[in-house]
């Protein structure tokens, strides 16, 4: 018998940092975007690494996606039926992918296909200029080069600052910015569709109802997710459908969990 699809769906969204002692505030606002956005009997969880960085350099990034892929391990083990990568790096997707047999969905990878459902190209609006090659890389992986219109970043901010006047009392500051960059790709660039690539920043957005600009789309990078996780998962349970394990998502060795096992909290 197939599965109905208003069977419940359990997904987990990590953060790309350790878990912190005290919950973040921002989960609250991407509670009320999964309340909004997810169909009835779909339940969103929350949590952080074990253990890793809270940096985002290439070698923090690195450490923290193979504590991601565990993460993600564990969350099938635990019983989810899909895992969101909770940054916009798309950190440790590939690695994710081969450990499980669950769907994971990246916030990126999934943010441009919906863009590219909405219009020509699309642009994206960066937090600081050092990330581009990582946003560009998610972008590239998901093969849709040729419709990213532009990446762009204001002058004068970094994830750092965004994260001060997110919690600083200085918000509309910080959308005043954010969309003024968004108009100009809108105008120089040829956007059709945008997003910001900090699902952080994004859910501030979304909370404060940006959701076009100049008339272009505005995509939430969180609720992209949700759906996206809730048609992989439907997919998976009507006709078993799950990743290719041929090359990329290769599963790994025989034996490897014996090697070096993975602990649950």
């Amino acid at each position: 018998m197939t599965p109905s699809k208003s069977a419940g769906i359990k997904i987990l969204m990590c953060e790309p940092v350790p878990e912190r002692p005290e919950v973040p505030a921002h989960r609250a606002w991407w509670q009320k975007t999964a309340e909004r956005v997810a169909r009835p009997g779909v339940t969103l969880d929350f949590k952080g690494l074990k253990k890793g960085y809270f940096g985002i350099t290439t070698y923090e990034q690195a450490y923290n996606g193979v504590e991601m892929a565990q993460r993600a391990f564990e969350a099938e083990k635990k019983g989810y039926d899909a895992f969101i990568i909770g940054c916009a790096s798309d950190m440790g997707l590939k690695e994710c992918r081969a450990l499980t047999g669950i769907p994971v969905v990246a916030p990126t990878e999934a943010s441009c296909l919906v863009a590219s459902t909405l219009g020509d190209k699309f642009s994206v609006i960066d937090l600081q200029g050092f990330t581009r090659p990582v946003i560009e890389g998610a972008i590239r992986n998901a093969g849709l080069s040729s419709k990213l219109a532009s990446i762009r970043y204001p002058d004068g901010l970094t994830a750092g600052k965004a994260f001060q006047m997110t919690y600083g009392g200085k918000q509309d500051q910080l959308i005043e910015m954010l969309t003024s960059e968004m108009a100009k790709a809108v105008k120089e660039d040829g956007a059709e569709a945008l997003f910001v690539s900090c699902i952080v920043t994004s859910a501030l957005l979304n909370m404060k109802e940006v959701r076009e600009v100049a008339g272009v789309p505005v995509i939430d990078i969180l609720a992209a997710s949700i759906k996206m996780a809730e048609a992989m998962v439907d997919l998976k349970r009507a006709y078993g459908i799950s990743v290719c394990r041929k090359s990329l998502y290769l599963s790994p060795s025989s034996g490897w969990d014996k090697q070096l096992p993975i602990t649950f909290d």
